[in-house]
């Protein structure tokens, strides 16, 4: 029986790489507030009064502009990076040994989560997302490109009508709670239930001021500087939501969404650049002007509201939740964008640097959460809460040249990440060859 052996280095794409490293770096830009600073400043600016241009141009940016985009883009790669999988492990053999293969990497992905989130304490952790959702793909290997994007739509449409069921509800009770205030200022009386929606009202406006928000935010910067047992007790309630209720709510439907269309993308070959230069141009074009133009519109929607979510949600452009689409259009825009730099050949050097962090997307992923939560963490370096909005861009900047520069320099020396190698050799439960050969050269592409 012929043995079952890993992806080899001239098997990878390098498109597909240079997306996938291109991607996990553009997840920082999003990932470093829940890092850095408290929930109650992510979009009110008014918190800590950031009102200079920049830091109000780094507020569209990271809320409005490429929001989810990233994760989108990442989440298509996981799904072409199943398809890429589970297609060679069938060519090599027969019977169940490529399922076993395929769900024994995908329980060790769900451990390596669970580490990330209650470990090294990033309660934002995507892994855990991802090893759920690879167990329902597997049926859908050999699925064909309509029935995937008809997948796709079903998750889309799910996610729209949860968004929208959420946000008629808050209004409900916002609307519920102004009828009995209107009754309380002409002194009838209220029934019990009146009177429930408008002590939930009040409560609700309370919470939302600027001043209980800076109130809040302080409490979260001193937990979040303390020892480190005293910041997993903090963190542990919010894993154990985001991990539970918050994936079953909604998110695992967010994330399935672009995994079916990465299926898709990689079957067509979208994903790798097979397509015609102008579908590519399209992608740019119709992405970037719609996606980017509605996050403009969205983020003044949010300003003019002067940052009251209800008031925004009066005033907003598009009544009805379209958060799926403009991230949907922005991704698509990336890849276009990332595509045409490959075919040009102008930008061979920028792609190689972010193709070799794509090699190493596990480590680096896993990385991020060291780096950031040993700067910004009490028991770390402890900058929590005291960077502005737009000074967080040097950190993430910062990462990024450490880790494009890491990357090239490990893979001189290996064939994969070490994360990557443990992984391996975890999934065939044999140990892999790690150092490359001395007469052997880098490889990034096939």
């Amino acid at each position: 029986m012929e043995t079952i052996q890993p992806l080899r280095q001239k098997e990878r794409l390098f498109i597909l790489d240079a997306i996938r490293g291109i991607a996990l770096c553009g997840i920082l830009i999003l990932n470093i507030g829940g890092f850095a600073r408290p929930h109650q400043a992510s979009r009110h600016l008014l918190v800590y009064n950031e009102t200079s241009p920049v830091d109000l141009a780094s507020w569209y940016v990271t809320n409005f502009l490429v929001e989810g985009s990233y994760r989108g883009l990442f989440s298509m790669l996981f799904g072409a990076g199943m398809l890429l999988l589970v297609h060679r492990l069938a060519k090599q053999h027969t019977g169940l040994a490529a399922a076993d293969i395929y769900y024994r990497r995908l329980i060790w992905l769900l451990l390596f989560g669970l580490f990330n989130a209650y470990v090294l304490l990033w309660f934002g952790d995507i892994l855990y997302a991802y090893a759920l959702c690879g167990l329902f793909l597997f049926p859908f290997r050999n699925s064909s490109v309509k029935l995937l994007l008809v997948l796709a739509v079903f998750c889309f449409a799910v996610t729209v009508y949860k968004g929208w069921s959420r946000t008629t509800e808050r209004l409900a009770v916002r609307e519920r709670a102004l009828a009995a205030l209107a009754l309380e200022k002409q002194q009838k009386p209220l029934t019990d239930k009146q009177q429930e929606d408008l002590k939930a009202w009040k409560t609700i406006e309370e919470k939302s001021s600027v001043a209980k928000l800076r109130e809040g935010a302080g409490k979260k910067i001193n937990e979040m500087q303390k020892s480190y047992p005293e910041v997993w007790e903090h963190l542990a309630p919010m894993i154990r939501a985001f991990e539970s209720t918050k994936i079953y709510d909604a998110f695992f439907f967010d994330v399935m969404l672009f995994i079916f269309l990465g299926m898709a993308f990689y079957k067509t070959g979208i994903l790798t650049g097979d397509k015609p230069l102008w579908l590519y141009g399209v992608f740019v074009v119709v992405g970037y002007t719609l996606g980017f133009g509605w996050g403009i519109l969205e983020g003044n929607a949010y300003h003019a509201a002067n940052f009251d979510y209800y008031r925004y949600l009066e005033i907003r452009p598009i009544k009805i939740e379209i958060y799926q689409l403009h991230r949907l259009l922005v991704t698509c825009g990336h890849i276009g964008l990332i595509v045409l730099a490959w075919k040009s050949g102008w930008m061979d050097w920028f792609l190689n640097a972010f193709a070799n962090v794509g090699q190493l997307a596990f480590t680096n992923y896993l990385m991020q959460s060291v780096l950031c939560t040993l700067f910004f963490h009490g028991y770390g370096l402890g900058f929590y809460g005291k960077l502005t909005r737009s000074e967080l861009w040097y950190v993430v900047v910062g990462v990024w040249v450490f880790q494009i520069i890491f990357s090239a320099i490990w893979l001189r020396y290996f064939l994969y990440g070490p994360l990557e190698w443990v992984w391996r050799s975890l999934t065939y439960w044999k140990r892999q060859p790690l150092v490359r050969p001395v007469s052997g050269t880098m490889v990034t592409a096939a």
